[in-house]
């Protein structure tokens, strides 16, 4: 593997840039992985400087990829690469609720909103789970924004503002929280816990709304229900999104999904299915948003 020279390595950034990124010997290629926050999460690098590093190092620019081996740790990988042994997973067994509820499901026809809806408000009544879920095929990764969808998910939230006492609970293993609130003055101090927050999608980011300088006032946005940060797979072109509960009236139910189409934009979609927890998927026709 070809040796890194690091006094040269980011001489394409500014210099406190660089430097941020040599100290924390940080490759090109593991930046691709990064999200903006484990970024930010570096002393020194702000926000505006992570837009420089996007620029210059992406998927596009760094030739060296990495791969996640079996044992779960990254592999660094040049042209030629050895195989990694995948262990095979055996198809999930259905069972005969599932099965009918298939049925009932025309597997090549793809649905207005209105009847999707209605059809898995029907198939999940006799369900525990109800929530509705939206998955987007889209046509490329990166895609992240909010939704201000016009009816509450009906989804209650954890959030968490940080503090030192935050900081010591992550650290003892206590996350009891499903967004964590920072402001940028707080990344540096976010930088020990970034291995453990960035996995599990918690770690703060401008893009998603939780880097703010008032995040008090952000939490009240959030908290009322409407608000909703989206976002691509790390790896695919997939976003999953959970937009209320069946038992919710259908008309809400319809302009939420149909807010959610138009401001991740038709365009940027190649297909999008509808499904509650445990229901099929029914396919969604998105010529009418």
């Amino acid at each position: 593997m070809k040796k890194i020279n690091w006094k040269e390595l980011y001489s394409d950034l500014p210099t406190h840039v660089a430097e941020a990124l040599r100290e924390a010997r940080l490759k090109p290629e593991q930046i691709v992985l990064k999200e903006d926050g484990e970024l930010m999460a570096i002393n020194g690098i702000t926000e505006k400087d992570v837009e420089s590093i996007r620029l210059l190092y992406n998927a596009e620019t760094v030739k060296d990829v990495v791969i996640e081996s079996a044992e779960g740790g990254p592999v660094e990988t040049p042209e030629t690469v050895e195989v990694v042994e995948k262990k095979v997973i055996a198809p999930k067994k259905r069972g005969r609720k599932y099965k009918m509820m298939v049925k009932e499901i025309k597997k090549d026809e793809m649905y207005s909103i209105e009847d999707a809806v209605t059809k898995l408000q029907k198939l999940s009544s006799n369900t525990k789970i109800k929530t509705v879920e939206l998955t987007f095929n889209t046509r490329e990764t990166g895609l992240r924004g909010e939704l201000k969808l016009p009816h509450s998910t009906g989804k209650e939230l954890k959030i968490a503002i940080f503090s030192d006492k935050v900081a010591k609970d992550v650290a003892d293993g206590k996350i009891d929280f499903s967004i964590l609130l920072a402001t940028p003055a707080d990344m540096p101090k976010l930088a020990r816990l970034a291995k453990v927050l960035g996995p599990k999608g918690l770690m703060p980011n401008p893009k998603s709304g939780t880097v703010t300088e008032n995040p008090e006032k952000r939490a009240a946005e959030l908290s009322a229900g409407g608000t909703l940060p989206y976002k691509t797979e790390a790896k695919f072109p997939i976003i999953h999104l959970a937009l209320g509960k069946s038992t919710q009236d259908s008309k809400a139910l319809v302009e939420n999904i149909m807010e959610a189409i138009r401001a991740i934009g038709p365009t940027k979609i190649k297909n999008a299915y509808l499904s509650c927890t445990h229901t099929p998927s029914v396919k969604l026709h998105l010529g009418s948003v």
